[in-house]
């Protein structure tokens, strides 16, 4: 008997691209689905009982903070803004398993771009998150990656695969 199972998951992944466009970086890393991503995606599907209903994500942030993601986070510890809309949603079709065990899966991609003059700073970038809105919101999920010391020298491109 095939048992299914519906965990959610996401990983990112950082392009830094120059300014004649070549790419210098990437890294790919596995995000934390937060509680209140968790509960967002619930409200999303099922609905709520009375009240505003929840919004879709539709912005990236980054900020400074190295501390691990937890269930708890709510928000990045460090955010440095302002926050990047998404740009471009991509839905697919993922096979995971083999013959009988094989799952259909979808995967959305998710890219946003922080251009040559945006999250500039001093102290490296280590943390990331999608959210509901440019300001506030609700937090879908956060990363902490190697840090990457964001300069007017490049563009970082952050592509978001959460598969469901």
């Amino acid at each position: 008997m095939m048992r299914e199972s519906n965990e959610m998951r996401g990983a990112l992944t950082m392009q830094v691209t120059d300014r004649e466009g070549v790419l210098v970086y990437e890294m790919r890393q596995k995000n934390r689905i937060v509680t209140s991503g968790r509960s967002l995606v619930a409200q999303l599907f099922a609905g709520v009982a009375g009240g505003v209903p929840p919004s879709p994500v539709t912005h990236m942030g980054v900020g400074t903070n190295a501390a691990a993601p937890s269930d708890g986070d709510g928000s990045l510890k460090a955010e440095r803004a302002p926050r990047r809309a998404i740009s471009s949603v991509d839905y697919s079709e993922i096979s995971e398993g083999t013959g009988p065990d094989e799952v259909k899966r979808v995967r959305a991609r998710l890219t946003a771009v922080f251009d040559f003059g945006d999250a500039n700073g001093t102290e490296p970038l280590r943390e990331a998150g999608i959210f509901t809105a440019e300001n506030g919101g609700v937090m879908y999920n956060r990363v902490v990656f190697e840090p990457v010391t964001k300069t007017d020298a490049f563009k970082l491109t952050l592509l978001w695969d959460i598969v469901f």
